[in-house]
């Protein structure tokens, strides 16, 4: 069974949820970083930030980390800058969406009892940034300065919050049936998750880490060397010893020879591989240059031989011959002119600059033509239409009757339908004498 912590803000109950919390160590650099600029930079108020990864049913992961804005609160507390925070998380929602990233928790520096009674009001913006699962990444500053060996635990720990109701008080007095609930934290177990992309990472930092950045640059104190004692039967060495060799007279004072410094010995290291690799090159071109010194001579600049078939170059060489002369035609465009040739140079750089500066301006002149000849085109076509509308309306206006020939047939219908005899009025012509008789004689014996 583990021991009962002393802190009061540690619960005593074992943790019942069955959280799992994965770290990557990008989110760990960022911790540590943070870490480091607050204390050189001598910044006040605590080291705090949030923590974002992904939950999987039980299991959290904790990818990216970032520095939280701080406030002070009425009650003189710090607390995270509510609508800061809230801007900067959707920020980040909105860059990592595949796969998406949430507030799952945050980090504090927090010494190794167990977190302090200022993180509490932390621990529930925490809650109201995401849910009652929100946790917290303590890193222990003074296990850090303890310097512990290589392969050792890492200084942090991962706390999930409860809320533990503490049972009325006799003498308290407080209603009945009422607890006091109060935010404790309990320790959770985690691992350490890595991928590819940031083993990568991983491991150009750990081959950095014992450069000459990483190590203080301490006085190197030199002792003093003795001189030799003197030969007092007048017999001494014809050489120098390989000690009084060290110590060389400098302008008549003697300087022994001094350690190099951590940062010397890096920049040595960094020369050295530069030599390295010029020395490769050079041993490279130097097989370039020989492999094309044994080749036959060239046809076309070199006089026919009597032997043709030696004129030409071997088959297989054939794609060196490219490479070689794809890398010529490069140098060529990064190795600046001659000063004897730059005016030919800027002279051929102006023309082609001007060449092509005419073929864009051709190439707008004749987009702008074509559109002229469509809206040309357009206006033809509207304005056909606009005619052969006006042609049709003058039609119909000369084919129908005026009207005078309308008001005669009307009134010529009229008295055909109110004397019953006269259809040929009806017509519209002219038989009004013959309809009038035979009417005539029908009235006649009426009357």
């Amino acid at each position: 069974m583990a021991e009962p912590s002393s802190n009061p803000l540690i619960s005593s109950k074992p943790s019942e949820s069955g959280l799992t919390v994965s770290l990557h160590p990008l989110a760990l650099l960022t911790v540590s970083d943070q870490v480091t600029r607050h204390s050189v930079r001598k910044q006040e108020g605590p080291v705090a930030g949030a923590l974002l990864g992904q939950q999987r049913g039980r299991e959290i992961t904790v990818e990216h980390a970032f520095p939280a804005s701080l406030v002070k609160g009425p009650d003189g507390r710090w607390l995270f800058n509510y609508e800061w925070m809230g801007t900067r998380i959707q920020q980040y929602k909105d860059v990592h969406k595949a796969p998406a990233l949430e507030f799952v928790g945050w980090f504090a520096l927090c010494p190794s009892d167990g977190p302090l009674p200022e993180f509490v009001p932390l621990q529930k913006q925490a809650i109201n940034f995401y849910s009652d699962n929100a946790i917290l990444l303590a890193l222990h500053p003074e296990a850090i300065a303890g310097q512990a060996p290589t392969g050792g635990k890492l200084p942090i720990t991962v706390y999930e919050s409860v809320v533990d109701a503490e049972p009325k008080d006799e003498g308290s007095m407080q209603v009945d049936g009422h607890e006091t609930s109060v935010i404790k934290f309990r320790p959770l177990p985690y691992s350490i998750d890595t991928d590819e992309t940031e083993m990568i990472a991983i491991d150009y930092i750990a081959k950095g880490a014992g450069s000459a950045a990483a190590i203080d640059d301490t006085p190197i104190v030199v002792q003093p060397t003795e001189a030799p004692p003197a030969d007092k039967k007048g017999k001494k060495r014809a050489d120098p010893s390989p000690e009084a060799a060290e110590t060389k007279p400098t302008n008549g004072v003697e300087e022994p020879l001094k350690t190099l410094t951590a940062e010397e010995e890096d920049q040595i290291a960094g020369i050295t591989t530069r030599l390295n690799s010029v020395k490769m090159l050079q041993s490279r071109l130097a097989l370039l240059q020989t492999f094309v010194q044994s080749l036959p001579p060239s046809y076309l600049t070199s006089p026919p031989s009597p032997s043709s078939e030696s004129a030409f170059p071997d088959p297989a060489h054939l794609p060196h011959l490219r490479n070689i002369q794809a890398l010529l035609t490069r140098l060529a465009l990064l190795t600046p002119a001659r000063d004897g040739s730059s005016a030919s140079a800027k002279n051929a750089l102006a023309s082609a600059s001007l060449s092509q500066s005419n073929d864009v301006s051709l190439a707008y002149i004749l987009s702008l033509l074509g559109q002229d000849i469509q809206s040309l085109s357009e206006l033809g076509r509207k304005f056909s239409t606009v005619e052969s509308n006006k042609s049709g309306t003058k039609g119909k206006h000369s084919q129908q009757p005026g009207p005078g020939a309308k008001g005669a047939a009307g009134v010529g219908g009229g008295l055909g339908s109110a004397g019953g005899g006269f259809s040929g009025l009806g017509n519209g012509d002219g038989g009004f004498g013959g309809a009038g008789s035979q009417d005539l004689n029908t009235v006649g014996p009426l009357v």
